[in-house]
């Protein structure tokens, strides 16, 4: 059985709840990337944020008109989060992922609890394209 350890992230950017979107926004573009893991000041995660979530909720001339530059990113994550252990099989994962209309599943160490990764659906579908091992 393919577990989504095989698959996901490992130790994937985050970012603080009361970090400011701008600070934010060029994150997805220099890292190539669609969703970051929220965490709170004990660097538990507490949301997830996409590249998405900043496109659809307003655009960045909106959020300067209406918000000002000191938007935070708990004002527009995504809460609750889904969260699996590494050992959840890649296909109940991408069936949680249909399911829920998400992209995005935080995959947390079963012993610690901690987050050791996430597992996008990305990379369910460069798996099935054969560009991830």
């Amino acid at each position: 059985m393919l577990k989504i350890a095989d698959v996901m992230t490992r130790n994937p950017t985050t970012v603080s709840e009361d970090q400011k979107i701008l600070e934010v926004v060029p994150i997805f573009k220099d890292l190539n990337i669609h969703h970051i893991p929220v965490v709170d000041k004990q660097g538990e995660v507490i949301g997830m944020v996409s590249s998405k979530d900043v496109d659809n909720f307003v655009t960045i001339s909106r959020l300067m008109d209406e918000w000002g530059p000191d938007v935070l990113v708990q004002e527009i994550m995504t809460q609750p989060i889904f969260s699996f252990y590494e050992d959840v099989s890649l296909q109940q994962a991408a069936l949680a992922m249909v399911d829920n209309r998400i992209h995005a599943i935080v995959v947390a160490d079963k012993a610690t609890e901690k987050m050791i990764g996430i597992i996008t659906s990305t990379d369910v579908l460069q798996y099935v394209a054969g560009m991830k091992p």
